[in-house]
């Protein structure tokens, strides 16, 4: 995992996650997303449905999703913006 949180080109990228039932699910979309070489962050909450992952400009929305199909989810990017 790139721990380069300070660099500009950082993205954060907000995803709708279906079909998470416990804790669990969102530490296995968080273990999945945190194996992408590029991710500085990811938090998923079970409550929203949402995960919040911060990247670097090496990795796409695709790989993103990508990554919640690993984990055995449906994804849709809800919001795709560079990080403050």
């Amino acid at each position: 995992m790139n721990r380069n949180e300070d660099a500009m080109s950082n993205r954060t990228i907000t995803i709708d996650i279906a079909g998470m039932h416990c804790a669990s699910c969102g530490i296995l979309v968080d273990d999945c997303m945190e194996d992408l070489d590029g991710v500085v962050s990811s938090q998923t909450d079970l409550k929203s449905g949402r995960c919040v992952t911060v990247v670097d400009d090496t990795v796409s929305d695709a790989d993103v999703l990508a990554a919640v199909v690993e984990a055995g989810y449906t994804g849709t990017i809800l919001q795709s913006a560079v990080a403050s």
